[in-house]
């Protein structure tokens, strides 16, 4: 059974928090700029909307106030015409409302010192936005193309969210994708079970964005075969995943992710783009951006001092504004009935709302309608995924979410209300749920009644009653509210059923891109196998032969010229035969003899290899942690073998031959696994140099020097063996080779 640590709840309670999110955060440079032109009044439309499409904050904001108030656009949306049809008090209110980043911090730029800043975000999300914006110039017809920006401009919004949520854990996932010179979506959905791009589009819907930037902000990870299908708003998906890469490779801004695009070419040949397009588009970006940053304000230092002294000149109108409402109000004030407890939970509620939250909103209609006391409401479990969700609301309103796993052997829903359905005292058989109640209540008051469909009840409704005199399980109104509350409750969870398929298939297309190439890969090996079969078939018994007979040879010959000669040949045919050897060695290793070895041993035993096989009599070696890491599962062989080769290679890094060499050893943060890293500081690697490092009969040496077949050897025994490598390093600052490997 999934625990609340698994990823699957971690996923959900990182879900539930971005999704209480009513806004993003924005620059106080930006803030301030907007608020000073929105209360000298008169401002230009045009230019308001030019100021807040350019912050992906305020574009969401605005967006969602548009759909709020029923905005209708011509064609697309368009921030132009939202402008203009919102009123300058509500765009105030609406500045206002909207959080900003680091607003108080006095520390001399603190927002640069952080790991993602986040003014390079905001660079990130404008480049995107301009670079999608000239790519539907040229792509799509004019009234999509105001769409493609706003895309591109809010296609990085679950990011900016999780940033929000949970900064230092943000951070220290865009360290991770930095020391891994990977994606900040592969350690999002390491760490969290989903990524920025599906909490982006959840977040989008909550909001009521537009349909076609929901998609791009979903799918803009997604490679260009992924996309190539005939789905949904695909064309402006495609736009904006082009130019989140060509913003990436341009280095504009920063999003956090630190592997390099490899796809440019393929969604350039999907939407029919020539390299000198490419490059134009390119090449003007960086202008483009540098343009409205300035017009932004986001180059402006003491922005937290100037939004202040706006707020404070914006407090001011405010002021004048309520009085004028208060007296407005004192005039006309309506007072309305109490509206029926379905009538407010329906209203609480919309398409996009989540089970959970349905639970929250059917709880406090209860609480308020039946003068209850604390009242929760729990979704009964799916028995493949057997967390239980719950919404409780105390005495005092305080609201507490929580998921949480049943009790071995007890059923969610008691037998009594199941068989009955009906408005009973919480049985025995319950206990277990007011255990999980943390606020003061009264256990002789609390009632519990199912939340049923037919025979099937989808949700358990338990309260503490009040109530005087009064037979609750005989009001039929009440419990037709549960039934129809049931009915709310599993059409939400049918469509978050289809959600997650969709998102699921979404992910295995994804991956389809990293099976084709792991396939070509072995394929490649396949045919290296056979190559370097026929090689050794047509090559060894040959060599042979004039290996030997340049030895009968030198044996009778007296002439020291021709006796060199003869010994070359002979050396030469030997190296020929060695070639051979290490080409079968790499495509057809023996299966591996996996058994328990410490790590301590395995790295004494590399060390001595290495050592006998560079002619050293000892290594300058510091290792560290060895002892605390436990033992390994693989082949003693094989592995020797392998950290020997990453040894030898690091020992060649340096002029002279003896070091030193770091080994850092620690167990992984699933804990199932090993992490050897071996250092140097050496000369290094570029990044085309770095990239090819462990590609057979690759090296950087001269030629002649040296076969390279020492890290392809290594990284070839670590996948047999079920574990990994990876490389980092700089030119002249040497170089870390990071090993996994799976404990015992």
């Amino acid at each position: 059974m999934p625990q609340p640590n698994s990823p699957q709840g971690v996923a959900r309670q990182v879900e539930r928090i971005v999704r209480q999110l009513n806004s993003l955060s924005t620059m106080p440079s930006v803030a301030a700029g907007l608020l000073n032109r929105l209360s000298d009044g008169g401002a230009d439309p045009a230019t308001l909307a030019e100021t807040i499409q350019s912050d992906p904050a305020l574009t969401a904001k605005v967006l969602a106030l548009a759909h709020q108030e029923g905005v209708c656009f011509t064609d697309g949306p368009s921030m132009d015409e939202a402008v203009s049809a919102l009123s300058g008090a509500l765009l105030r209110e609406a500045v206002i409302s909207v959080k900003v980043f680091d607003m108080f911090d006095r520390q001399e730029d603190a927002d640069a010192k952080r790991p993602l800043p986040r003014k390079q975000m905001a660079l990130h999300s404008l480049a995107t936005g301009c670079c999608a914006a000239d790519l539907a110039e040229r792509l799509l017809p004019p009234e999509q193309r105001p769409t493609a920006y706003l895309a591109g401009l809010l296609h990085d919004i679950g990011k900016c969210a999780l940033d929000e949520v949970m900064p230092k854990g943000f951070a220290r996932m865009v360290e991770e994708a930095r020391t891994a010179r990977t994606s900040l979506a592969q350690i999002e959905q390491t760490h969290l079970g989903l990524d920025h791009a599906v909490l982006g589009k959840r977040l989008a819907q909550k909001w009521f964005l537009p349909e076609p930037v929901v998609a791009a902000i979903w799918l803009h990870h997604c490679d260009a075969q992924t996309l190539a299908a005939d789905l949904p708003d695909a064309p402006i998906a495609r736009i904006v995943a082009l130019a989140d890469r060509i913003a990436r490779t341009a280095g504009v801004g920063h999003g956090g992710s630190y592997d390099t695009p490899q796809d440019i070419d393929e969604f350039a040949r999907l939407l029919s783009l020539d390299a000198e397009q490419l490059a134009q588009i390119s090449g003007n970006l960086a202008e483009t951006v540098r343009q409205k940053s300035r017009a932004l304000g986001l180059e402006t230092p003491d922005d937290a001092a100037r939004y202040c002294a706006v707020i404070r000149k914006t407090a001011a109108g405010l002021a004048e504004d309520n009085r004028k409402l208060a007296e407005s109000s004192n005039e006309c004030r309506l007072l309305t009935a109490q509206a029926k407890l379905m009538g407010d939970f329906l209203g609480a509620i919309d398409q996009n709302a989540s089970t959970l939250e349905m639970a929250q909103a059917f709880a406090a209609a209860w609480q308020t309608h039946c003068q209850s006391g604390l009242t929760c409401v729990y979704a009964v479990p799916d028995p493949t995924e057997p967390l239980v969700e719950l919404a409780a609301i105390d005495r005092r309103g305080r609201i507490d979410l929580k998921s949480f796993q049943m009790p071995e052997g007890v059923p969610p829903v008691p037998q009594g209300i199941r068989t009955q359905p009906s408005i009973q005292p919480v049985a025995d058989g319950a206990k277990w749920l007011l255990e999980q109640l943390g606020s003061d209540f009264d256990p002789a008051r609390m009632k519990m009644a199912p939340l049923a469909m037919g025979d099937e009840a989808v949700a358990v409704l338990v309260f503490e009653d009040f109530s005087a005199g009064r037979q609750t399980s005989a009001d039929d109104s009440i419990l037709l509210s549960c039934r129809l509350a049931a009915a709310v409750i599993a059409l939400a969870q049918a469509v978050r059923r289809n959600i997650e398929l969709a998102e699921r298939f979404v992910q295995v297309m994804s991956t389809l891109r990293q099976t084709r190439a792991e396939l070509a890969r072995r394929q490649s090996l396949e045919g290296l196998a056979q190559m370097a079969a026929g090689a050794a078939h047509e090559l060894n018994n040959p060599l042979a032969v004039i290996s030997g007979r340049a030895q009968l040879l030198l044996t009778g010959e007296n002439d020291p010229d021709k006796k060199q000669m003869l010994r070359q040949i002979q050396e030469r045919t030997e190296e020929m035969s060695q070639i051979v050897t290490d080409l079968m060695a790499f495509a057809r290793p023996n299966q591996p003899n996996r058994q328990a070895v410490s790590v301590g041993e395995l790295i004494q035993k590399a060390i001595e290899k290495t050592c006998k096989a560079c002619e050293l009599k000892s290594m300058e070696a510091e290792i560290a942690g060895a002892n605390e890491c436990g033992s390994v599962y693989v082949d003693v062989h094989q592995m020797t073998h392998g950290l020997s080769c990453i040894l030898t290679n690091a020992l060649q890094s340096y002029k002279g031959d003896n070091g030193p060499i770091g080994i850092d050893c620690a167990a992984g943060a699933d804990g199932r696994t090993a992490v050897i890293a071996v250092r140097d500081a050496g000369c290094g690697m570029d990044a085309d140099t770095l990239q090819k490092a462990t590609q057979p009969f690759f090296s950087f040496r001269p030629a002649g020097r040296r076969r390279g077949m020492g890290l392809a050897h290594a990284q070839r025994f670590l996948l047999l063996n079920g574990g990994n490598l990876a490389l980092d390093s700089e030119p002249g600052k040497g170089t870390t080779v990071t090993v996994t490997l799976p404990k015992v």
